[in-house]
């Protein structure tokens, strides 16, 4: 009999599926951090910042009793979502796309502009996915400090010194800022796409929590050919779960973008749902008021609990907090855990140490919330 081959102990660091692979791999990849979104029954997640309102739940449901057998069985045609889009934000269906959600449009502008460049410039804290992205395509990235350790607003300087000294790159920043919450003033980012249009650069925006903020870039893109806006509709319509976005720039851009597909990963049941949204949005409208009502409700109980503590203005769906002290942000994380309550500790992210990030539900879950945020046993 053949012995059994010897137990191979696994080296610290190393994925072992990657021996298993059966065609040539690289390296590189493996060693990038992934693992699939896994559910916890029973637990609230106020940490992923999805929309969870009861009114914009029953519109979600509303639309979704209006889907026919065609959004399921037949391939998806735009045509009338871009006209719906392009009423919306007041930009010519020429001069938009889609994209599966706001992760694919990253991809895509990675893929198809900061490749053709010299790299990424992000304005950071950015969302985890341009770095993640970019290290997937071997593409350089700069990354320009955004925030001090205890600001309470965005700076631009060492990301306009960075502009003017680097070949054309795409330059990133997301307005209002995630996590931090905080926005930049509708002439900063004007001033920024003017630099970016002299220096060669293209500048993304990415205006993800926009809708709650009354935050939008698209009218600037008219008037700037340098510029590209991405807005999800996640967050906006409640549609995480069916994945849409869309990327706003100048006819050439799209028509460049649009040789790379994304349309095909688009699913006519995405297009269904967010054509009905929009036909709803005054109503929507209403879920975001109420939103910001509720965050204002949320940050009176919590600070009264808490009067060290500042709120992050003016936020999104959610309310990040600046407790002062590096270890609260840990201590509250699991005192909310061991309630079946999910949030996000920021002491790991530059400029954000001892903050936490709290996302919004309807105002009788955020009074509950805050109720346990304010235990005394909570940051023990």
């Amino acid at each position: 009999m053949t012995a059994p081959p010897a137990a191979r102990h696994p080296v610290p660091g190393r994925v072992p599926e990657r021996d298993g692979a059966p065609f040539p791999t690289r390296a590189d990849v493996w060693d990038l951090p992934w693992e699939p979104r896994r559910q916890r029954s029973g637990v609230l997640n106020l940490k992923s910042c999805e929309l969870r309102h009861p009114a914009a739940a029953a519109l979600v449901a509303a639309a979704a009793d209006r889907l026919t057998t065609a959004d399921l069985m037949h391939y998806p045609y735009q045509q009338a979502v871009l006209t719906a889009l392009a009423e919306y934000h007041g930009h010519a269906p020429s001069g938009i796309l889609l994209t599966a959600g706001s992760d694919s449009a990253v991809g895509l502008v990675v893929d198809a502009l900061a490749t053709a460049g010299a790299g990424l410039i992000l304005h950071e804290p950015a969302f985890e996915s341009w770095r993640y992205y970019a290290a997937l395509r071997t593409v350089p990235v700069l990354g320009c400090a955004a925030l001090q350790a205890g600001a309470s607003a965005l700076d631009l300087a060492a990301l306009h010194r960075t502009m003017a000294d680097r070949p054309p790159s795409v330059v990133v920043l997301t307005n209002p800022a995630s996590p931090s919450g905080l926005a930049l003033s509708a002439e900063e980012v004007r001033d920024t796409a003017d630099r970016a249009g002299r220096a060669g650069h293209l500048l993304v925006v990415d205006e993800c929590y926009g809708a709650f903020t009354g935050i939008t870039h698209v009218p600037l893109v008219a008037r700037s050919p340098h510029l590209l806006v991405v807005r999800s509709y996640s967050k906006t319509f409640g549609l995480a779960g069916a994945r849409v976005a869309s990327v706003f720039a100048s006819r050439a851009l799209v028509a460049y973008l649009s040789r790379y597909r994304p349309d095909s990963t688009v699913s006519a049941t995405a297009l269904a749902l967010l054509r009905a949204a929009l036909a709803d949005r005054d109503r929507f409208s209403e879920v975001w008021r109420d939103v910001r009502a509720v965050r204002s409700a949320f940050v009176r109980e919590v600070l009264a609990g808490h009067p060290g503590w500042g709120a992050l203005d003016p936020g999104g769906n959610f309310v990040t907090f600046r407790t002062g002290d590096r270890g609260e942000p840990a201590k509250m994380t699991r005192h909310l855990d061991g309630h079946d309550v999910r949030i996000r500790p920021l002491d790991d992210i530059a400029g954000l140490e001892g903050c936490l990030r709290v996302s919004l539900a309807d105002a009788p879950t955020m009074r509950r919330v805050a109720a346990l945020m304010n235990d005394p046993m909570a940051v023990r």
